[in-house]
């Protein structure tokens, strides 16, 4: 009895003694990890420290041909929040590439037809940018008239959550967008809004997808005018009922509205019509509203600024960009040296051995 508990005791000990060397060569492991990163990153360091004059005189370089080269020009910026109808954010990227690419190809006279602007000014851009808005108080609205607007009952039961991680997964559902328009004269803003709705407004395939929507909100109208009608028409005949009920010595309104030619009616008939009436009333204002909203086929929810906002960032900066291509053109011709004095070393030695 006493050997198997002793046997077991120095299974035990082995056990943990196996599982402390494992955790010991795990941190050590770690550990020669990051000494090795710090030596790579002291050799980059070193390597640097012997180049320096050289890659100095790299970034001086490009520093004083970006002076030459460009007038002290400033880069500006102004944003805007996008709202699109009729489908139309699935144009809004292919325009925003459209654009960029006359800017990079410097056609300047095409991206001025294109916004409908001289030449001259249009050469001020220097870059359109668009990332999707993700906004509970605009998806909200978006969510209940989804809703409304779904005849199917299962649609009734998508949760709002479920809505807005649809929306994020596809960026051709989301309606809100913002756009980002860079360029080196803070007075095109002012009038840039129109210009953005024009372009759109302007887009054949989007009249047609517009006269299409237009056409089958005013058939919801013009249905709702009808059943509101309707409505009125029975509680006419209700209110008639009614009073004649009280000057005949208490006939039932069933009976009157039964001389009228009309189905059987109750207070509690007129009350639900009456309700009717409210509902119909609300989804007619809703489709006025749609109706509305729906002027253009871009809304400008937050207008460009006045004038452009000064961009100060670096990576915009033309001097530091001109003196970092410096940087690393010296940078690039060190490497191909030291590349080339490896296969001239290694040459050597491979005709040593032959």
């Amino acid at each position: 009895m006493n050997q198997q508990s002793n046997n077991e005791e120095i299974d035990i000990i082995q056990f943990f003694s196996a599982v402390g060397n494992l955790f010991k060569g795990f941190f050590r492991s770690i550990g020669k990890m990051f000494k090795r990163l710090f030596y790579f990153f002291a050799d980059i360091l070193l390597y640097f420290k012997k180049y320096r004059i050289i890659l100095s005189i790299g970034f001086l370089l490009g520093l004083a041909i970006s002076f030459f080269s460009s007038n002290d020009t400033h880069f500006y910026y102004g944003e805007t929040t996008l709202r699109t109808n009729f489908n139309a954010q699935m144009d809004l990227q292919e325009k925003v590439d459209a654009l960029n690419d006359l800017i990079r190809n410097n056609n300047t006279v095409s991206l001025g037809k294109m916004l409908d602007i001289p030449a001259e000014q249009a050469a001020v851009f220097t870059g359109f940018y668009l990332e999707p808005v993700v906004n509970d108080l605009f998806l909200i609205e978006d969510y209940e008239n989804y809703l409304t607007t779904k005849d199917t009952v299962v649609y009734k039961y998508i949760e709002y959550d479920d809505y807005k991680k649809n929306i994020l997964k596809n960026d051709n559902l989301n309606r809100y967008w913002k756009l980002t328009v860079k360029t080196t004269s803070p007075d095109i803003f002012n009038t840039l809004n129109q210009k953005i709705i024009n372009l759109f407004n302007n887009d054949l395939l989007i009249k047609k997808r517009k006269q299409l929507y237009l056409s089958y909100l005013d058939t919801k109208k013009q249905n709702f005018i009808k059943s509101l009608q309707d409505i009125d028409t029975m509680r006419k005949v209700f209110n008639k009922a009614w009073l004649q009920s009280n000057t005949k010595g208490g006939q039932s309104i069933s009976f009157m509205l039964s001389n009228e030619n009309s189905s059987n009616g109750s207070p509690e008939e007129a009350y639900n019509l009456f309700e009717e009436r409210k509902t119909a009333l609300i989804d007619l204002k809703k489709t006025i509203e749609e109706i509305n909203k729906s002027d253009n086929a871009v809304v400008i929810l937050n207008s460009f600024p006045h004038t452009g906002i000064h961009d100060k960032s670096l990576l915009d900066n033309k001097h530091f960009k001109f003196a970092f291509i410096g940087f690393l053109l010296a940078l690039m011709l060190l490497l191909l040296k030291d590349f080339n004095a490896f296969l001239n070393r290694y040459e050597k030695q491979k005709t040593g051995k032959q």
